[in-house]
């Protein structure tokens, strides 16, 4: 089957996207094992620096954009640069929405400190203040995303794409942790939505 010119241009293009995203993560990863196997505590700010990369959801948004690729045929070689601000402020929502959700037992089993534990080592504060800031940032990255929505230059799927990532992490974490375990509210609202929909 003869690819048509955009699908090999796409094609070609999300090879060393993907190349790239996943040499991004797992630089992201290598970091936090440094951190840990060397026992530091990052700063703040360092942390967000590499969390927002080490949650995974470029990667995810970059291939998402293949899926969409017939849609921004003409922006897909430079998708990581042209969607930069937009996939930063989604994966970090992502990012902080789980640290919420999962930062608590995470320290019990002896991971790094998240979001909430480095703020309140640097900054001497109690959970519920570094909390708050933690919330407050995810509030004005939404405000950030749609900022970039307005500047109406994007895709309209690849907007739709980031939102989406975003909502979803903040949906699945607003309750504790509803992806590493298997109870909670997070899990009798999947239930509840696929095994007993509303009736229309």
């Amino acid at each position: 089957m003869k690819l048509h010119p955009w699908q090999y241009k796409a094609k070609k293009s999300l090879k060393k996207l993907r190349l790239l995203a996943w040499a991004i993560l797992c630089r992201a990863h290598i970091r936090e094992a440094r951190w840990f196997y060397g026992g530091q505590t990052p700063t703040f700010d360092e942390y967000i620096k590499n969390a927002w990369i080490s949650i995974g959801s470029l990667g995810g948004l970059v291939l998402l954009c293949f899926v969409e690729a017939d849609s921004i045929v003409n922006q897909f070689p430079n998708c990581l640069k042209d969607y930069s601000q937009l996939f930063y402020w989604s994966s970090l929502i992502t990012r902080l929405s789980d640290d919420l959700g999962t930062s608590k037992a995470e320290m019990e089993r002896g991971d790094i400190p998240k979001a909430v534990q480095a703020y309140m080592i640097e900054k001497g504060v109690s959970e519920e203040t570094a909390r708050n800031h933690v919330k407050e940032l995810i509030s004005n990255s939404w405000k950030k995303i749609n900022e970039e929505i307005l500047d109406n230059r994007f895709s309209r799927a690849i907007v739709n794409l980031s939102k989406n990532m975003a909502r979803t992490a903040q949906c699945i974490y607003q309750h504790g942790d509803g992806f590493g375990t298997s109870t909670g509210v997070t899990k009798d609202c999947i239930i509840s939505s696929i095994l007993r929909p509303i009736p229309i």
